[in-house]
């Protein structure tokens, strides 16, 4: 039989984790881990024997890291090294394995301390993290050593901070989501432009699942068809999105696409406004878009936004019955609530708490009763 044992069981903390389960994008980041302790081994053999060009034929023959369960603590993998036995004894060269996985974990300490990832890990191999939490949210870390005097937290500033340590590496690859319209479309070559709010274009791979939605969004560019594109990126050093590198899902948005309208927002600059009107808070409105998809009612109808001269956005509903209004203030994180009812002419308001669960249900109640009612 095969020799076994615990090896590494890093600590993954953040939203998803919660329940104690690991979404299945995230094991590819696993295989990726053991790649880097395979070749991070080959270098330890051959600082230990300077006299060979290579490592011994069968180094890694027999000996591969697996996944034996999920441990309680948000997400914990326990991860097992298993090598091959000759007799009674495991292959002679685990111990590099072994040191191996302490250099990785070394390594990404140092970043943290801003120290020097290369006394660790060779400068060849930190492209590796370009694989390994790729897919990690704002939210989210992998302690590779927890319970330890290290601190060996991979999360999106470590990792860029490791790809970047060395100058081979100029790129950062990393989930990418964005909102754009689609001008151009080839089919020949297999390729489309994604255009930002901003004007900046990107280039991204036609595939066969995504070729419908795509031409059908370029049919319909000059009607401002936005469409929202996730998958893979590639980030330049100053955390631009250059490129695609794969992408998963391309969507068509609604025309009052909330995230769309917000990007608009985004754009505009002080005294937007015949000189008046302060410019909304970059940061305030990603929050209000995150809050906003994940607490607002999906089957209620979808706002017109507008901004607010005192820096804020105001969100509108109507229809035969009702006017309503909410106006953010991204300050405190409360909305002004006010309904007209067009029959009575009844006016109601009040004001809801945006910071909180119990706020958002109050909000969906209340259009839930006043628009569909």
């Amino acid at each position: 039989m095969p020799f076994e044992e615990s090896f590494i069981s890093p600590r993954l903390t953040g939203k998803r984790f919660e329940d104690h389960a690991i979404p299945l994008e995230l094991l590819e980041d696993f295989s990726a881990l053991e790649e880097l302790v395979f070749e991070v081994a080959k270098h330890l053999y051959l600082i230990d024997n300077p006299g060979r060009q290579r490592v011994a034929r069968g180094f890694t023959n027999g000996v591969s890291l697996k996944l034996s369960g999920i441990e309680d603590g948000s997400a914990i993998p326990k991860i097992l090294l298993v090598a091959a036995t000759l007799g009674l004894f495991p292959n002679e060269n685990k111990h590099y394995f072994e040191k191996a996985r302490d250099q990785i974990i070394k390594g990404i300490d140092a970043v943290a301390k801003n120290q020097n990832v290369s006394d660790y890990i060779p400068e060849n191999l930190l492209g590796y993290f370009n694989r390994i939490g790729k897919r990690l949210k704002d939210d989210e870390t992998i302690d590779f050593s927890p319970g330890t005097q290290f601190d060996a937290k991979l999360n999106k500033t470590t990792r860029k901070k490791l790809v970047l340590s060395s100058p081979k590496n100029d790129e950062v690859v990393s989930e990418a989501t964005v909102r754009g319209t689609i001008p151009e479309a080839d089919k020949s070559r297999h390729t489309f432009t994604i255009q930002l709010q901003s004007g900046q274009r990107i280039l991204a791979d036609l595939a066969a699942p995504h070729q419908e939605t795509v031409l059908e969004a370029f049919d319909k560019f000059e009607d401002h068809c936005h469409v929202l594109v996730s998958g893979v990126g590639v980030y330049d050093k100053f955390d631009r999105l250059t490129k695609f590198q794969s992408i998963e899902h391309v969507t068509i948005l609604d025309p009052l696409d909330v995230g769309v309208r917000l990007n608009e927002i985004a754009e505009l600059r002080d005294g937007w406004f015949n000189g008046e009107g302060i410019r909304p808070d970059k940061n305030a409105l990603q929050w209000f878009a995150d809050t906003f998809e994940n607490s607002y009612e999906i089957e209620l109808p979808l706002p017109l936004l507008f901004p607010t001269l005192e820096g804020g956005i105001q969100a509108e509903w109507s229809n035969a019955n009702v006017d309503i209004s909410l106006k953010i203030n991204f300050q405190n994180k409360i909305g002004h609530f006010h309904s007209l009812d067009l029959a009575t002419g009844i006016d109601t308001e009040h004001e809801i708490s945006l910071s909180d669960n119990e706020g958002w249900k109050s909000l969906n109640t209340i259009l839930n009763t006043l628009l569909k009612g």
